[in-house]
């Protein structure tokens, strides 16, 4: 495994703690996204 998808898993568990810890706070599920979205850019070639 390369060092972009180990990113890649870090950042969507980081999405994921960000949304438990976020208690449904609208910009807290906003910024999950953002966290998600930015490790899918991770994987670009």
């Amino acid at each position: 495994m390369n060092k972009r998808f180990y990113l890649f898993c870090a950042s969507t568990w980081i999405a994921a703690a960000v949304l438990i810890l976020g208690n449904g706070s609208m910009s807290m599920d906003a910024l999950s996204g953002v966290i998600a979205l930015a490790g899918f850019d991770l994987l670009r070639p």
